[in-house]
């Protein structure tokens, strides 16, 4: 399965090493994410490190390490695919990209844990415990 990744999922692997870090880790799905979603990662660093006990060298580090297994969509590929992505995602313009992604490249999902992306039939939308279910029935 091919996963659009939303950032609230890697900054929540990053402050603890839990269950989206064991998702994203694992070679089951097939991740992906917009360019800047490293830049988007580094603007709430001070948050992370607040929350994770994490040096900024450790979170950039671990940031690193995590988007080695997400692949990311160059920038044209999904813009062509924003202004639908708009009219969708209304309650959180700043979630737009990843919904272009989505669109752009005919993903299986998106992995979010923000509520604002559930009730739009044309999104399918996973949280990290729909994803680790899936994980163990493809086991």
């Amino acid at each position: 399965m091919r996963i659009v990744v939303d950032a609230n999922v890697l900054i929540s692997a990053l402050i603890k090493n839990g269950k989206s870090r064991e998702v994203i880790v694992s070679s089951i799905f097939e991740l992906v994410c917009r360019k800047y979603l490293g830049e988007e990662i580094y603007k709430h660093r001070e948050y992370i490190a607040r929350k994770s006990g994490l040096s900024t060298e450790e979170i950039i580090l671990l940031t690193n390490l995590l988007l080695r297994r997400i692949q990311t969509i160059p920038d044209g590929i999904y813009k062509r695919k924003l202004k639908e992505a708009k009219l969708l995602m209304r309650a959180d313009p700043g979630d737009v990209p990843y919904v272009a992604c989505f669109l752009a490249i005919g993903c299986d999902g998106i992995w979010t844990n923000d509520n604002h992306f559930t009730g739009n039939d044309r999104l399918v939308v996973y949280n990290t415990v729909e994803l680790l279910r899936l994980a163990e029935k493809r086991g």
